[in-house]
């Protein structure tokens, strides 16, 4: 899984060279692949959002960002890519392709309400087996220290 400072970094070097390759007149066959690689980024940032909002209640304890930390990002990386996103919509506008670009989002709709119902169950089940996790080894250690004192206190007398 990609974090947000990568998946960003990954968008803005395929937004650049789709920008570039747009102002020389290029053809958007030509740019398919920097349009998959930015998309690409753009999907990670949505399941990393997903991730972050449905984090372990023990990964929430002792994760090192704090919760305004991780909406900053979060925040940032949605803003930026909603920019790119309007650019890249005027371009293909402009250029007389806004059909490619509906029969796109439509076909990427239904790709990435997939992909975000696969991200959702696989979150839930890490956080469900992280917190299980927790508790049983929570359980271990205090029937441990329980048996452990009920050994003292029989030992001494």
């Amino acid at each position: 899984m990609m974090e947000i400072a990568a998946a960003i970094s990954l968008a803005n070097s395929a937004f650049n060279a789709l920008k570039k390759g747009m102002e020389t007149g290029r053809e958007i066959e030509d740019m398919v692949g920097y349009f998959g690689k930015w998309f690409e980024a753009k999907d990670a940032l949505s399941e990393q959002n997903i991730n972050v909002n449905n984090q372990s209640a023990f990964k929430k304890m002792f994760s090192g960002n704090s919760v305004e930390a991780q909406a900053l990002q979060v925040t940032h990386a949605k803003h930026k890519i909603k920019q790119m996103e309007k650019e890249l919509y005027e371009y293909l506008l402009y250029s007389g392709q806004q059909e490619f670009y509906n029969d796109m989002m439509a076909e990427r709709r239904a790709i990435r309400q997939a992909r975000i119902d696969a991200a959702i169950k696989r979150s839930e089940r890490r956080r469900f087996w992280i917190d299980t996790s927790a508790v049983v080894i929570a359980l271990i250690v205090i029937t441990s220290v329980v048996l452990g004192m009920i050994s003292l206190i029989g030992g001494a007398s």
